[in-house]
């Protein structure tokens, strides 16, 4: 086996064909990290560890943090992927629980080390992007918010309100 220097890179979609450096605040993300030598039995698929860490764009602080298993996309390939990693604005962060929760132009970056060599280090990194949408109002005549009205009595009728506008989050 020819040892080749690692590379890590984030991608759009399961096929791992198209990478990106931005993601929308709430998206699925894939990553891939290529490296021969960790293709240890040539009879299986391997796995690797890679970890994804969000990085406030305010304080530096790191928000959230997931450690991936990547399995080796085909026997011998030296090819490890991923699957579909959730990202999300709407959940409050917590270590490896599967979803990667971050906001407005956080930044998402994945690191790798090989196990074997601690100089053989890769990385990648995307920004969160968010595209606004107008807000919607509707008016519900329950407190479950799934009768919607357009009208009410003048006297003694209860309102609830529901306002969804994405960039407020």
């Amino acid at each position: 086996e020819i040892a080749t220097t690692a590379k890590a890179q984030f991608f759009d979609d399961a096929g791992y064909t198209d990478d990106v450096d931005t993601y929308l605040k709430q998206d699925v993300l894939y990553a891939q990290v290529w490296d021969t030598d960790e293709n240890r039995n040539p009879q299986y698929a391997d796995t690797v560890r890679a970890t994804v860490y969000v990085g406030d764009d305010a304080s530096g602080l790191v928000l959230d943090t997931e450690v991936l298993t990547l399995t080796e996309s085909g026997v011998g390939s030296g090819i490890f992927q991923s699957g579909a990693v959730m990202l999300t604005d709407t959940k409050y962060p917590a270590v490896n629980d599967g979803v990667v929760s971050w906001g407005r132009t956080d930044t998402l970056h994945v690191a790798y080390t090989d196990s074997n060599d601690a100089a053989d280090y890769a990385s990648d990194t995307a920004l969160a992007i968010e595209i606004t949408t107008a807000s919607v109002s509707q008016f519900f005549e329950d407190a479950s918010f799934t009768d919607d009205v357009d009208t009410y009595l003048p006297r003694n009728d209860v309102v609830y309100l529901q306002v969804m506008d994405t960039d407020e989050n």
